[in-house]
């Protein structure tokens, strides 16, 4: 079983949504990054070092939060040089990743009754 992490997700300042998940993904991804193979044979690597990350994971959360997060995500959230941001993410063993700008890409909610959603959550980092 894996270790549980804290993704706290903050849309505005002081507003913040808490995601506990035991199966947090972070992709990291090379932008603009070229591979070209000549006709000599040689390949050659033009990468201007712009990297994204992409951060995924599943959490049950209760229908007042999924309402917050979806009228959030659905109206018009603002983006600016700060916001929104994944202020922290705690993972195992006391590691923390900070302050990452972040847009939300995918929510996808299932009910699980009793008030209870199942979400699967992934944010994309901003990348100026």
């Amino acid at each position: 079983m894996a270790d549980e992490a804290q993704v706290i997700y903050e849309y505005v300042n002081g507003s913040t949504i808490s995601f506990k998940t035991n199966n947090l993904s972070i992709t990291y991804k090379r932008l603009f990054m070229t591979i070209t193979s000549r006709p000599d044979g040689k390949i050659y690597v033009d990468d201007p070092a712009k990297p994204q990350r992409f951060f995924s994971c599943t959490s049950i959360i209760t229908g007042s939060v999924l309402n917050t997060l979806n009228t959030v995500q659905t109206g018009s959230i603002t983006y600016d040089a700060t916001y929104p941001r994944l202020t922290t993410i705690y993972l195992a063993g006391g590691t923390t990743l900070t302050n990452i700008e972040v847009v939300l890409t995918d929510l996808k909610a299932t009910d699980l009754g009793n008030g209870k959603w199942s979400v699967d959550v992934t944010f994309a980092e901003r990348v100026q």
